[in-house]
């Protein structure tokens, strides 16, 4: 694990736990970041807190689809496969 994907980690653990302190959270990093002689990271500290966004985004997309839709998908598909035939 790099450097970077444990800052995003860090920094999205602290946001999930308070996010109206989003802002707070990022002065805080980079004061860290700068205190530590870390500031090229940010950016790529950024792209690894955007893509556990993203992931966390896909996981409560693919938690709507329950096996039952997914099923009566199948059977549509099946369907409509059987009626164009």
């Amino acid at each position: 694990m790099t450097i970077a994907t444990t800052y995003a980690k860090a920094l999205y653990a602290a946001n999930a736990q308070a996010p109206e302190a989003g802002a707070k959270h990022l002065a805080h990093l980079r004061e860290s970041l700068a205190r530590r002689g870390h500031t090229k990271l940010y950016p790529q500290i950024f792209a690894e807190y955007s893509k556990l966004i993203e992931k966390d985004a896909r996981r409560k997309e693919y938690e709507k689809v329950t096996p039952e839709a997914e099923r009566t998908r199948t059977l549509l598909e099946l369907y409509r496969k059987l009626i164009t035939s």
